[in-house]
């Protein structure tokens, strides 16, 4: 997890993102903890190996509306699901 003893939810705001670089480097790291955290170590059942499902929040902020069309393009490409 992000520290031992907090299981919470991560928050971020980015004023100013520009292209979104901090946010989007922040939202794969973050995908890359949670998809640590929710490995087991030993082969076993789902009902044994249960991990909470946390949703992380990554805001990245903008004016020009240019800027904004290419931030959600960005943030598109990089994470199609969300």
């Amino acid at each position: 997890t992000l520290h031992p003893q907090v299981n919470a939810p991560f928050r971020a705001l980015e004023l100013g993102a520009g292209i979104g670089l901090a946010s989007l480097v922040l939202g794969k790291v973050l995908e890359r903890i949670r998809s640590m955290d929710r490995q087991c170590t030993e082969p076993v059942s789902f009902d044994t190996c249960r991990v909470p499902l946390l949703v992380d929040t990554v805001f990245a902020t903008d004016f020009h509306p240019s800027v904004l069309a290419n931030l959600r393009f960005n943030f598109a490409i990089n994470f199609p699901a969300a």
